[in-house]
């Protein structure tokens, strides 16, 4: 079903109702009046012009809910639902003689009734689920017109799909369905975004598993599915790798997202389970996998599937290990990106307007990345309880590595920091320092943090090369490269940068520009003078 803007739809009905002499009328201007300026304004609410006539039709419904009951006001209803029925017609038509309305006869719209207790009670009813989860939202603090546009552009559709396949049992499959139906719609230019209907699968996907909404850590939903024998081996190895301790849980999803590309792959030469696959399967599949998933990541594919693999054998969930058929990485190429130099820093900085709430938080972020080399998610997740402000240190557990690190709170850092949350911080009880700007408050996710960097990046005019690949890490790249080149020792590089392995400092001394051209041998073999 095709969206349209009915900010525009409405603006050319009433120029085409005034070419027609009616701009004087008593019926135009109720019409302007009384049916497109609450319409307008209830959109302008729910965060969205756009608007199919599914949509509308559901707009009509809580009007009529609204005047049903009050006789005096059945005209206003009238007038509203002709006004709604009136843009229907003209995106069909492109008209205005709008004929009769038929008697109305309200939808059989289950999407705002009350579940039964049975089916509230009952996690995987569909109506139930989708009712707790957007009293959730509500409690989380969303504010209505959010979710209201969650409700009209997701969690209807994803009702209307439930409805269509005859059942109320919760299915992923049919929401990761109506996901790929709409985006496909947006593809082809007849939808203009899917990004509610997505949001609102993955909010019903994650209240379903947790009992619970934690919108700064929601999953993203998966719009392709495996197989569900394949599923539930993936989920395993997860939470086997989580109780052994041998991954953390961010390295975990990495793992499992890795092995899932492999999975499809061999669902798509026609597997669907291990039975008859081969150690030339194996290495096929493999080789299909690094040439389009994963080309630039093919040390980790290996690794994961490798590891996969070798579980699968060990719980003798397979007959034969197939973990051999993983072929072992031969010295990999790396590539070295360069760090941010200090006069790009200085742009950066420069760039920021420190008068904003944002700006301030903003600049504190990029300060305090500049100045101890921490990484983002290390910043994001920092706590005003991690900051020693008497001794001027910061002490965290880092995400990646799971170990403690101690550093030194440079005064301008400390200053930003300060600035932030005694004049920019909104109230709230959540500890992270750093917060979203927008409504409900919550912590800054990790992908907010290349966002900053990406906005300022192109306000202060530094090209992001592919040569040079500038991100968040860069910030940490030019920390370490200062570092090395001021003279300070390997070991004690690691230590400030927090490393677990000495070598993990290597990318640190190939950036130092510095450093390889004090290594680089003269032309000459002879100084001072020609060989003998």
């Amino acid at each position: 079903m095709r969206e349209y803007d009915i900010s525009i739809i409405s603006e050319q009905i009433l120029y085409k109702l005034k070419s027609e002499g009616l701009s004087n009328s008593r019926k135009f201007r109720s019409i302007k009046s009384v049916g497109y300026r609450p319409l307008l304004k209830h959109f302008e609410d729910v965060g969205s012009y756009f608007v199919d006539d599914d949509i509308l039709k559901d707009y009509l419904e809580k009007q009529y809910d609204i005047y049903k009951d009050d006789r005096k006001q059945t005209w206003r209803w009238q007038l509203i639902r002709r006004s709604a029925e009136l843009i229907m017609y003209f995106v069909a038509t492109g008209q205005v003689d709008l004929p009769p309305l038929p008697k109305w006869n309200k939808r059989d719209c289950l999407f705002y009734v009350e579940p039964t207790a049975e089916q509230l009670a009952n996690n995987d009813n569909v109506y139930g689920l989708m009712w707790r989860t957007r009293l959730a939202l509500r409690a989380f603090g969303y504010a209505e017109r959010t979710i209201g546009y969650y409700d009209q552009s997701g969690f209807r559709k994803l009702l209307d799909a439930h409805r269509i396949a005859g059942t109320e049992i919760y299915s992923m499959s049919l929401c990761a369905q109506s996901v790929l139906d709409t985006k496909r719609l947006v593809d082809e230019g007849k939808r203009h975004r899917y990004q509610a209907i997505r949001k609102a699968a993955a909010l019903l996907h994650e209240f379903r598993r947790y009992g619970f909404i934690a919108p700064s850590h929601l999953s993203p939903f998966d719009l392709i599915l495996l197989n569900p024998t394949f599923e539930v081996l993936v989920d395993e190895y997860g939470n086997d790798a989580l109780f052994s301790e041998k991954l953390n849980d961010v390295t975990v999803k990495t793992a499992k997202s890795i092995i899932k590309g492999f999975l499809l792959e061999l669902e798509d030469v026609g597997f669907y389970s291990f039975e008859g696959v081969t150690l030339s399967t194996v290495g096929n599949v493999i080789t299909q996998t690094a040439a389009t998933r994963y080309r630039r990541g093919l040390e980790s594919l290996l690794c994961y599937v490798k590891d996969f693999l070798k579980y699968l054998y060990e719980y003798n969930l397979i007959e034969t290990d197939l973990s051999v058929a993983v072929p072992k990485m031969a010295s990999p190429h790396k590539n070295i990106y360069q760090g941010f130099t200090d006069d790009e820093i200085r742009k950066l900085l420069a760039a920021v307007d420190c008068s904003t709430l944002t700006g301030k938080r903003d600049y504190a972020i990029m300060l305090l990345a500049a100045q101890t080399g921490l990484r983002s998610a290390d910043i994001l997740n920092l706590r005003r309880s991690d900051i020693d402000w008497r001794k001027s240190e910061i002490n965290i557990t880092q995400s990646k590595t799971g170990k403690l690190l101690s550093i030194t709170l440079e005064t301008e850092s400390g200053n930003a920091i300060c600035d932030y949350i005694l004049n920019a911080r909104q109230d709230s009880d959540i500890p992270n320092v750093f917060l979203c700007s927008k409504h409900p408050l919550r912590a800054l996710h990790r992908q907010a943090a290349r966002g900053i960097i990406q906005k300022y990046m192109a306000e202060a005019g530094i090209e992001d090369a592919a040569h040079k690949r500038y991100g968040f890490h860069s910030f940490r790249r030019a920390f370490g490269t200062r570092l090395l080149e001021s003279g300070t020792p390997v070991h004690l590089l690691s230590q400030l940068l927090g490393h677990t392995d000495l070598n993990s400092a290597k990318p640190y001394m190939s950036a130092s520009e510095k450093g390889l051209k004090e290594c680089c041998l003269s032309l000459s073999l002879y100084e001072g003078g020609d060989p003998v």
